[in-house]
């Protein structure tokens, strides 16, 4: 059996120098997750309540809601579900993995062709931008990245990514209008914090070709998350508003 490795954990990942148009929106941003998260509270409601609303038992690794939440104008969409308690972070409930159709979105990207890579017909492309993973309450614990095996996904380079998340957004009420404003939100206040996962992302695949010579890295079971980043939301907010003289 192949021991899966550890995720490589991003520490400070700082916000100083970023337009300020950006962190205005980023500011903004974390208004909308602020009242998502108060009034789905004040409804003795969550992000996770809401997702697993009417779906039966929360079984794991079963995606929620069933049939996933698709945005066919955004061309976004993501689903909940949670692993073993061995391959989940302290206090972890479960995670949603965010994905996009980058072709819909932005022509012409390719995907990185690295060894083994499987790559589909254009039309049936899409990416993981990323995971958010909660607790029972539906509060945000980290941010991570996977391998292409995860998700079976069609991987693309991080700069590819990057141009993606700024138009991340799924406008629907199904399975609640909040949570999604929350999904949205989330990736906009801590679009600094994916971006680098993604950037580390990209060197741990390349030097983890390097370290197994002939592997084909996307399908290798013993690297499953690649990179992490540890949600902290009073200091975010607080270095946003440093940087405003807020």
């Amino acid at each position: 059996m192949t021991l899966k490795t550890e995720a490589t954990i991003l520490e400070d990942i700082p916000i100083a120098g970023l337009p300020r148009g950006r962190l205005e929106e980023m500011h903004d941003a974390a208004e909308t997750v602020l009242e998502c998260e108060t009034v789905l509270a004040k409804s003795g409601m969550s992000v996770v309540s809401e997702v697993l609303r009417g779906q039966g038992d929360f079984l794991t690794w079963e995606r929620y809601p069933k049939g996933d939440v698709f945005d066919t104008e955004t061309h976004c969409h993501y689903f909940y579900h949670a692993h073993d308690p061995r391959e989940m972070t302290e206090g972890e409930n479960g995670h949603f993995h965010l994905f996009m159709r980058p072709d819909a979105v932005i022509a012409g990207l390719e995907p990185w062709a690295l060894p083994g890579a499987r790559i589909p017909e254009r039309g049936q492309r899409f990416t993981h931008i990323g995971a958010i993973s909660v607790d029972g309450r539906g509060h945000a614990l980290r941010l991570f990245t996977t391998n292409r095996w995860v998700t079976d996904e069609c991987f693309y380079r991080a700069g590819d990514m990057i141009r993606l998340l700024e138009h991340f957004s799924i406008e629907l009420a199904h399975p609640n209008w909040a949570v999604n404003l929350w999904l949205s939100g989330m990736v906009t206040l801590y679009r600094p914090q994916l971006e680098a996962l993604l950037r580390a992302r990209d060197a741990r695949i390349e030097a983890w070709m390097a370290e197994h010579p002939g592997s084909e890295v996307l399908e290798d079971r013993g690297l499953q998350n690649v990179t992490e980043w540890v949600v902290d939301p009073v200091a975010q907010v607080g270095a946003i508003e440093d940087q405003l003289d807020l």
